[in-house]
């Protein structure tokens, strides 16, 4: 009886501990991480996977704890990207884990420092020494920088406003931001682009803010830390940059639960504008449109004199030109509809009053 619990113990760390060993390219001693072989591991997996080099101190803290090298005193092993894009030790290969045997796969062109491979989250020069380095991103594409770094910084120099649990939360966070980029440091076949990191980055916020660790959350927090929290991130951008972050944060806000969001959308009212194309002018996004419009309302109760409050709007949803003439026949210009949102902060030492506004045009 003890010997068979034995046996079914040891079959389940089997799957539980990474089975591929540093070899092919991985030194177990000195890596390098970033590393990639394309690795067929039969008869786990029915087909070929790419598996990348890394430390054990980052697969540990990828997995939580699940995984690890397979040989205890490693300091480096390869991962299978089945198992670290989405915990899967057998079965399938999805696309974007899949590589061909005979086709050799794209090395980084950057030699990073290890540390860059299993980040602890207090350091803030990450993306500056690690993610900007791999990708030199500019202008909109430019998160690492722009967005990463500014924003760990806000925090950093922020958390002595916060209460204790607050600030165990932003470092679990920041932590799991930066874990959540270490994939793009190692790709596969392909190289990923500038926009698709800075995707991948942005999809990492809401897990990030809503789970950063077990036993912490963003939901858990009080409402004087949701708004310091609020306040430190809106401090480092302006409006259109912010509206993305804000969408997740109402996301965020939605999933946990009623108390949020009773709170924000208690005041919520709606006007309906139209504006041609020639207006919106050459605008580069609806988010930039929104804000643009909403400026130029506030102009009137001259919102952006009064120190108590603050705004800022962002598009619900993507712009759809029409032909107006059925409905304007006296207009030859093509309207668009778009639903902006906007948020008029009325600000003591906290937030009074949270007022949606939903603008159809």
């Amino acid at each position: 009886m003890i010997h068979s619990y034995i046996f079914q113990l040891a079959c389940v760390l089997f799957f539980i501990l990474l089975t591929t060993s540093g070899t092919l390219g991985c030194d177990p001693d000195t890596g390098p991480a970033g590393w990639t072989h394309c690795f067929l591991q039969t008869p786990h997996y029915s087909k070929h996977q790419y598996v990348t080099c890394l430390s054990d101190a980052y697969i540990r803290q990828k997995s939580k704890g699940q995984h690890q090298c397979r040989n205890r005193t490693s300091t480096y092993c390869y991962y299978q990207c089945m198992i670290e894009k989405y915990d899967l030790d057998q079965g399938p290969v999805y696309d974007d884990c899949l590589c061909e045997a005979s086709q050799p796969l794209p090395q980084p062109s950057v030699i990073l420092p290890a540390d860059c491979y299993h980040p602890n989250g207090t350091d803030c020069g990450w993306y500056r020494r690690c993610l900007a380095k791999m990708f030199p991103c500019e202008g909109h594409y430019d998160y690492a920088i722009s967005f990463g770094e500014r924003i760990c910084n806000r925090y950093t120099n922020s958390t002595l406003h916060f209460s204790r649990k607050a600030v165990q939360w932003i470092n679990a966070t920041r932590k799991c931001l930066q874990l959540a980029l270490v994939p793009a440091l190692h790709f596969g076949p392909v190289k990923p682009t500038c926009k698709q990191v800075r995707k991948m980055a942005f999809d990492s916020h809401f897990p990030c803010y809503v789970a950063p660790r077990p036993g912490l959350s963003f939901c858990n927090l009080s409402l004087a830390d949701w708004e310091r929290v609020f306040w430190t991130v809106k401090s480092g951008f302006l409006p259109p940059t912010f509206a993305q972050t804000f969408k997740e944060a109402i996301e965020v806000v939605a999933y946990c639960g009623i108390i949020w969001s009773t709170h924000i959308a208690k005041h919520m009212y709606s006007i309906t504008v139209q504006l041609d194309e020639k207006t919106r002018g050459n605008v580069r996004s609806d988010d930039e449109l929104a804000h643009a419009v909403i400026l130029h309302i506030s102009s009137s109760p001259h919102w952006s004199e009064d120190s108590t409050i603050d705004w800022y709007a962002f598009a619900a949803k993507t712009s759809a030109f029409h032909d107006s003439s059925a409905s304007a026949p006296s207009t030859d210009h093509a309207l668009s509809e778009l639903t902006i949102q906007v948020i008029n902060l009325i600000v003591s030492m906290t937030i009074q009053t949270f007022v949606y506004v939903t603008i159809c045009r």
